[in-house]
């Protein structure tokens, strides 16, 4: 990894917007969950899960070179993430190892193992965002084969992050303000993850982990993450239309559907959730993407009824340009004669 290259991953938590966003975040409703008493315990037991689980999430989006993930309310959901609290776990047998072996043996026995474990605690979370399996973090075998293909480009994380740990703790010393070593110190957990993604990307781990065989589901488990999946995926896009790009939200749910096994199911829904939206223009631009999909797929019956449902929306909807002469040919094959008049008109 060049210098340049180093400088661009540590500016990355401050200058990619969601990622920035999701740290102000998290700050603010650490402060809140410490000064709300009793109340701050149910508010830190329902961060915690979503802060760790957004780590991964961005350290799998670096490491596969998608943009950030943008904080969704998904993310707070305890019982369906509860994989993502591992990391807390981990660290919480990391504390207790080290307060037994500093009072059991010598500072050099607890210094060794800190410094060991520090070197492998990203590759064990990038096996974690790679396989979802905690069990599969903590197999040596897999840590050392993501080390192994990451090559030296893993080992400039802990030296990074020790040297702004020290600058951030000297600066500390100095009389930082408290508020500012707060967000550095997040900064610097935010770092772990995106730099370990970095590396991953750069060296192509992400394909090259094995992942472990699945348990096969039985067909409601499958139906209830299929819509589990679903739903995130429409949060997510609503999140971009929401902030005024809906270019970016239409290429989320794009994306999914891409990724799907049966495309059909897929657009069908989408186009089903975003109709009952408070706003319907969103559905109908995703209109013109279904009914390319329905026209390619030499669904006919259907292309036609989804025009007609747009239309009763919205009678300014029109087909993509592309798809009007072959959605003006199908009409006439089939006969129906409005339609023919509506799509002769566009051409």
């Amino acid at each position: 990894m060049k210098p340049r290259d180093i400088l661009r991953e540590l500016a990355f938590p401050l200058t990619d917007m969601a990622v920035l966003l999701a740290i102000i975040a998290f700050w603010l409703l650490a402060k809140l969950a410490m000064a709300a008493g009793l109340l701050g315990l149910w508010l830190a037991g329902v961060v915690t899960p979503a802060f760790f689980r957004y780590l991964l999430l961005i350290l799998e989006a670096r490491g596969a070179a998608r943009p950030a993930p943008t904080l969704g309310g998904e993310l707070f959901n305890w019982v369906e993430n509860f994989w993502s609290l591992f990391p807390l776990v981990l660290l919480a047998i990391i504390v207790w190892g080290e307060y037994f072996l500093a009072q059991k043996y010598p500072a050099f026995v607890a210094i060794g193992f800190g410094l060991i474990i520090a070197s492998i605690f990203p590759a064990s979370m990038a096996v974690l965002a790679i396989t979802r399996s905690p069990v599969e973090s903590l197999r040596p075998a897999a840590i050392v084969q993501l080390i192994r293909v990451c090559r030296l480009d893993y080992f400039l994380i802990l030296p990074i992050v020790a040297a702004l740990s020290a600058i951030l703790a000297l600066l500390a010393a100095s009389g930082l303000h408290r508020f500012g070593f707060e967000l550095g110190f997040i900064y610097l957990v935010f770092l772990v993850f995106t730099l370990t993604g970095a590396v991953i990307a750069r060296s192509g781990a992400s394909v090259m982990i094995s992942i472990p065989d699945a348990k096969p589901l039985a067909a409601d488990e499958i139906l209830t993450r299929a819509e589990s999946e679903r739903k995130s995926t429409l949060s997510h896009a609503f999140g971009f239309i929401s902030r005024d790009n809906r270019a970016g939200g239409l290429a989320h749910i794009q994306s999914h559907i891409d990724n799907s096994s049966d495309p059909a199911s897929e657009y069908q829904w989408f186009f089903s959730e975003m109709l009952t939206w408070e706003s319907k223009d969103e559905a109908l631009f995703f209109g013109q993407t279904y009914l390319s999909y329905l026209l390619n797929q030499n669904e006919r019956v259907a292309a036609m009824k989804l025009i007609a449902r747009c239309r009763l929306e919205n009678s300014l909807f029109r087909p993509l340009p592309q798809d009007r002469q072959r959605a003006f040919d199908v009409a006439t094959e089939l006969g129906h004669d409005d339609m023919v008049e509506f799509l002769s008109s566009l051409n």
